[in-house]
Parts: structure tokens; sequence; C-alpha cells
């Protein structure tokens, strides 16, 4: 359990179905971060000194709680068992029998499966906990608001979490994909992580390509520990920190291809891995994205769909941790199996090679 401290306000909806794109009249919190400053590097002003939590960690962690505390999570995650598994990569399941992956992947009726936006017995929307938009001010500010930020993030609370404080990131300005692959969501995202502060805060986003629906969307939860994937060796692919300030890595010795991009300009890292996401996307290639380190670290798990199942890994699977529904399935879990079912999604050599050759010209580009 993460302590926070209690943040109250207001953040009820009128009794719609409303889009996300037509939150008028809705009155929450709008969290406007701070106005960049150092050519766009990450550098948060909300938290006072270096040991203490940041506003923005507090609001999300306190709004997510008291969301929890009302009932209306579909159990504790808290509570469910957790072990390592033995082995090299140090992979992690967790047992939760009440958890459905597909809970996340049905999409026809948006946000229906999980329970977010349903209207409880007072005609409130508790999943809603606040916005999120760029701000101009030197420091961050809460302010209330009824009306959407247009380039900003709605987070909600995801009613079947997979960790601790898991919540739902959606762009709130529009439903076109040509916006959310802008550079500016991105940014945004990366500066969000930064805001929070915390090494146990995670973003992940999952590309299914051809299943993708009109309104995308990241999610965030708080781990404990490392993920394995971040433990996992890297080596230099493209080193342009006198040039365009971005970095890439790749992992080596891990079940799953995957590649690191880091760099302390936002801006440039945004635009880095948006102009990649776009190219695999619109080259219908399936890939997942972790975001760690306060937003300066994006990893990038290409893939293929598994013939055998025609589904894809998650993100947090990507980086190593498992949900299990079953005992016996959690009981016998085997570093093995995980790394089977991680290279049965691998890309192939050549695929991999080409994608490497793709961001070490686009990283060329953006030092031009």
């Amino acid at each position: 359990m993460v302590s926070t401290t209690e943040f109250k306000g207001e953040y009820s909806l009128p009794s719609k179905n409303s889009p996300l794109d037509q939150f008028e009249g809705v009155k929450t919190h709008l969290y406007r971060i701070g106005a960049e400053h150092e050519n766009g590097t990450l550098k948060s002003f909300a938290y006072a000194d270096q040991g203490s939590p940041s506003l923005l960690d507090t609001i999300i962690l306190s709004q997510w709680e008291d969301f929890a505390w009302k009932g209306h999570l579909g159990y504790d995650v808290t509570a469910c068992n957790l072990k390592v598994i033995e082995g090299g990569f140090n992979f992690v399941v967790q047992l939760n029998e009440k958890w459905n992956s597909f809970l996340l992947k049905e999409y026809d009726q948006f946000l229906g499966p999980v329970r977010c936006l349903k209207p409880n017995c007072t005609n409130s929307y508790d999943g809603l906990l606040l916005c999120i938009s760029q701000g101009d001010k030197d420091v961050p500010e809460v302010i209330s608001s009824t009306k959407p930020p247009k380039d900003g993030l709605l987070l909600i609370a995801n009613a079947y979490p997979v960790e601790y404080g898991h919540i739902f990131l959606f762009p709130s300005a529009t439903n076109q994909l040509s916006f959310f692959w802008d550079k500016r969501m991105f940014s945004l995202i990366a500066r969000i992580a930064s805001e929070v502060n915390s090494a146990a805060f995670r973003v992940f986003f999952d590309n299914c390509t051809s299943t993708m629906p009109d309104r995308m969307f990241f999610q965030a939860c708080y781990f404990a520990n490392p993920l394995p994937v971040e433990s996992a060796s890297t080596v230099a692919i493209y080193d342009g920190k006198a040039t365009s300030g971005v970095c890439l890595y790749e992992i080596i010795g891990y079940p799953m291809k995957a590649l690191v991009f880091t760099g302390n300009d936002v801006n440039t890292l945004a635009s880095f891995v948006s102009e990649v996401s776009l190219t695999l996307h619109d080259n219908n290639t399936a890939f997942s994205l972790l975001i760690s380190n306060n937003g300066t670290k994006f990893f990038l798990f290409p893939q293929v769909k598994n013939l055998a199942t025609g589904c894809c890994l998650s993100a947090w699977e990507c980086g190593g941790y498992f949900i299990y529904c079953a005992k016996y399935d959690f009981d016998i879990a085997s570093e093995t199996e995980i790394s089977n079912r991680m290279v049965a999604v691998a890309l192939q050599d050549g695929a991999f090679e080409n994608l490497k050759n793709l961001c070490c010209a686009v990283a060329d580009d953006l030092a031009m």
C-alpha cells in the first residue's frame, strides 16, 4: 500500500453517457502541469523536497483510494498472491481469480466492460479521477473545471486493476487517430510521468493494429519493484547526445526482442517515439510500450500475433509481469513457459533489424 495524504474535492457528472470529447458540464479537478523550461528538459516543480510525494502523485492515489474505499473495485488487488519465478529473468506472477484479460480487450462499447463511467445511485461518475493538461505558469495548479481540456487527458480508475493505482489515461480532445499519434500527446504522457515523480509509476500502451478502436488510450499503475525487463542488459544502437539528444538501445539476453528509447528532452524523445509508433501502426505491426524512469525511458516491444491464440502480449506481460486466474496455472508457472509465450510473439530477426534501421533513420532526421 502506498501512503498518501487526503485530497478532497467534487467530481460529479450529469447522468448521461457522454463521449470523452463531449463532457461539457462535468465538474472535476483539472491539473495543469507547469510550463516547460530548459529546452524541454523534464523537471517537476510539484514537490517540496526530494523525499516528499509530488502533488500529482498525491492526487492520483488519493482519488484512486477513495474510489476503492467506496467499493467500486472488483477486488482488492493488494491482497492478490505474488511470487517471483526462479530463474535468470525473475518474472513476476500474480494469482487473481477475478481478473479477466478480455475486460481490457472488448471495445465495442466504450469502457462498458470495465465499468469505469457508469453512474452510481447518486448519478455521479466516481471513476473519473481528474483531468490533466499543459499549463502556462511556472508551477502546476489545480482548479475546479466543468469543461474538459482541449488537448488534455482524462484519468479514469480501472475497476479491475492489474496493480495498485491502475488508471486509464484518455485523450479528451478528439477520437481521430492522427491526433493521438501527435508528438504532443506522447510529450504530455512523459511530462505526467515526470510530474508524478515516483519510481513505482509505470505507463503502458498497447497497439493491436487491425483491432484498434477509434478511441485509444494509455494505462498506468504502480509497481513496488522494477519489472524484469528494466533489469535486462542492453547494448547501444544509437547515441545522439551531441546531435539529436536521444539514445537507442537493444535489450539483449531477454526472451522478447525490445528496444529502449531514452532522452532528457521531452519533446525530442516524444517525437522519436511517436514517429516510430506511427510507422509501426501504418505497417500493421502490433507493439506495446512501457514508460518508466519518470518519463525518460520508453521500452518498445514489437510483436506478431501468436498463431495458436491469435493474441499479443500486454505491455506489462512484455515487461515480465503475468497474471494467472487459476491457482493450478499459478502454481506451475515456470520461466520456460513464460519465455515460450514471449518468443511466440517476438519479431523474426530480419524484421527486427529493419525496425532498428528505421529507428536510427528517424533519430538522424531529428538531428537535422
